[in-house]
């Protein structure tokens, strides 16, 4: 038997796309004293895959051409040489996209399926969720009757966070691309309001649905969008920047124009990665397990099937990005 692994075989320049991987064979590791070997089934697909093919990167591991493309995943323990996991067992790791990983025991979190699908631990109940529970309770601090305006607001980050700001009783509004999109946040997830910003004037509509301003901006795009919601900050708000996804693929960035409004707001800005805050990643896992388990949060998966499709599911989150996580089923 072999494995298959997917390759970067080139840097991209501009939108990350299916030539710029390729498809090889490996031999299948065997573990050693202390490493467990698992058997991917689900891959996960993120925005800030593309930012790991950039030199420098803000993030701890690169993928350099050539090199197999790093992702979190989930699976089943095939052999174990180790005392904390067991053949059967089902695990989250950070092992790339190929059908079998090896790992140190110490960087694998056990996790259960009788909580919610295997891929929604790639998404609300794994790093996607535990973003949106950082950025919004350490940096964002959301308070009853509070106005949150999310972008992105339909991805796993955006949903989330959004469903934890009605939690705490504030106003949510949320930024998207289609209408499909907005009959989602306004019935399934009880947004205030939602907006096609593919469609619809996002200034316009800002100003009809919040003419009070808002209190926390919860950034996931970056760019034009995050320019006009600063025109919107109250004074004393918040802006959290969670991410960046409309600059992750262009050759020139947006330049902010409406950088001023952060000073005569008395506005603070804050930026994060959630890898550097893996103190607080139990606390999150916890809260997010049993609010799904209670289904006080809600979520959605969508998937490729095929390890080869991997290159493909990256590209269509930057193109035309479906409701919830996109995971690939090896």
């Amino acid at each position: 038997m072999k494995n298959k692994q997917v390759i970067l075989v080139k840097k991209p320049e501009g939108l990350i796309n299916e030539s710029h991987f390729s498809i090889v064979s490996t031999d299948i590791p065997t573990p050693k004293e202390g490493e467990v070997l698992v058997k991917n089934r689900y891959v996960s697909i993120d925005p800030y895959l593309r930012l790991l093919t950039e030199e420098p990167t803000t993030f701890s591991r690169g993928v350099k051409p050539g090199s197999r493309m790093e992702s979190w995943s989930v699976g089943e323990v095939v052999e174990s040489k180790s005392p904390v996991f067991q053949s059967g067992q089902y695990v989250l790791g950070y092992l790339g996209w190929q059908e079998y990983g090896l790992s140190n025991e110490r960087e694998l979190r056990p996790i259960d399926p009788s909580i919610a699908s295997l891929p929604a631990f790639l998404g609300v109940l794994g790093m996607p969720g535990i973003t949106a529970y950082l950025g919004m309770f350490d940096y964002g601090k959301p308070q009853a009757g509070q106005t949150v305006l999310i972008s992105a607001a339909a991805g796993t980050v955006g949903m989330t966070a959004g469903q934890f700001a009605k939690m705490h009783s504030c106003k949510v509004v949320g930024i998207t691309d289609s209408e499909e999109k907005c009959r989602f946040l306004l019935e399934e997830l009880n947004f205030d309001s939602a907006i096609n910003e593919k469609r619809e004037n996002l200034e316009e509509k800002l100003k009809q649905y919040v003419p009070e301003g808002i209190d926390l901006y919860y950034d996931n795009v970056g760019g034009e969008t995050l320019d006009t919601a600063l025109l919107f900050l109250r004074k004393n708000s918040r802006v959290v920047i969670c991410g960046m996804i409309s600059q992750y693929n262009v050759k020139t960035p947006y330049a902010i124009k409406n950088f001023e409004r952060l000073h005569s707001a008395r506005a603070t800005l804050k930026g994060f990665i959630v890898g550097d805050r893996t103190d607080r990643w139990p606390e999150a896992i916890r809260r997010l397990e049993v609010w799904v388990k209670e289904k006080k949060l809600k979520h959605r998966e969508n998937v490729f099937h095929g390890l080869e499709n991997a290159p493909k599911a990256l590209h269509s989150i930057f193109t035309n990005a479906p409701i919830g996580k996109t995971v690939v089923e090896v």
